[in-house]
């Protein structure tokens, strides 16, 4: 027994040894695994004795993250009804459930119906429209031109996912319907799979065995009539803007409104948080303006990435023209220049 554990320490020294033909991170690397395999082989078991040293590791990162800005590719795409509640206030609730995706067209309403992301938002309107909603004619002309605030609570996950989902509520969520309604006739087979992208093979490269998954299949558009509607808001998240439709759903009996909105967030300079919804809704030009989120909900609009490349060229040209020359041993150096310590305040901010 004791040749036996003599031969195993000598083999763990043997492994941890010096060879001069590996490289000093994987010399470390090796030494550390034999020390720890030495450690568990000696370590006497004890009976009852709980692991208190062990900590929960919070991940850091989530799916709002600050140090990713590729989060703001996401959708978050709300799918609810629209009912008659009545009350003093004449109260109309919009009731659903949320899923984010990064495709530009809407999930199929069976990925809705099977979603725990529920959400509930209020809405007043006035006296006229309210006796339309409590008489059970849910008729799309009642929402013409109406606007107001969303108030109300959506569940989610916590977005470094740790602990169940739990309400969170919007700090300001104004909303606004078109004034007009579309009619476009009905998609037919849209609802098949797209073609799979054709991988891109780099000239001059080996030619790779590439997996290609092919995108979700799209869910054709539904009959109408639709009214379009945008709204806008800011939450502990960030600020984000808001397109979506109002649709009259008919199903035998059954008689209501649907409405579906893609939330994008942007980014606090974004044109769109300054313009009238109005305007947000005229922006919308394409040929079949309903499904907004398909053509007019962009990350960000030409016209912002244009201006801020501007300001950036003007500061730097306003540099060199206030810049004077210092000699030699007064200027900073490399690593001390303003592009590094943004980004060594990144980097902290990361960390």
């Amino acid at each position: 027994m004791e040749r036996t554990a003599a031969r195993s320490h000598a083999l763990a020294r043997l492994r941890t040894a010096h060879n001069p033909l590996e490289p000093l991170r994987l010399q470390k690397s090796r030494r550390r695994a034999a020390k720890s395999n030495i450690r568990k082989a000696t370590r006497i078991p004890q009976r009852g004795a709980a692991n208190n040293n062990m900590q929960h590791i919070r991940p850091t990162t989530g799916l709002l993250d600050d140090r990713d800005e590729d989060w703001r590719d996401t959708l978050f795409y709300w799918h609810g009804r629209v009912t008659w509640v009545g009350g003093e206030r004449n109260v109309v609730s919009w009731r659903g459930s949320w899923l984010s995706t990064v495709a530009s067209h809407a999930p199929p309403a069976n990925d809705f119906s099977s979603s725990f992301n529920f959400f509930e938002l209020n809405f007043d309107v006035d006296p006229m429209r309210a006796r339309q909603f409590a008489s059970g004619d849910m008729d799309l002309r009642a929402l013409l031109q109406l606007s107001g605030e969303f108030r109300g609570h959506y569940l989610m996950e916590p977005p470094d996912g740790a602990g169940y989902r739990r309400a969170y509520r919007d700090d300001a969520h104004e909303f606004e319907f078109d004034d007009r309604i579309e009619d476009p006739p009905p998609e037919v087979g849209a609802s098949d799979p797209l073609p799979p992208r054709a991988p891109q093979q780099i000239p001059g490269a080996p030619l790779l065995n590439v997996f290609v998954v092919p995108p979700p299949p799209r869910t054709p558009r539904q009959p109408g009539p639709y009214v379009l509607c945008a709204a806008r808001g800011r939450n502990e998240f960030g600020t984000f803007v808001a397109l979506g439709h109002a649709r009259r759903f008919r199903s035998g009996a059954e008689d209501a409104v649907e409405l579906t909105l893609a939330r994008r967030y942007v980014r606090d300079d974004d044109s769109r948080l300054r313009w009238p919804l109005r305007d947000i809704l005229r922006g919308v030009q394409a040929p079949i303006r309903v499904s907004p989120w398909e053509h007019s909900l962009p990350c960000r609009l030409q016209g912002d990435v244009i201006a801020e490349q501007q300001r950036i060229e003007a500061e730097r040209q306003r540099e060199r023209a206030n810049h004077v020359p210092q000699p030699f041993a007064a200027q900073p150096l490399a690593h001390h220049t303003d592009e590094y310590r943004r980004m060594m305040d990144r980097k902290r901010t990361r960390d």
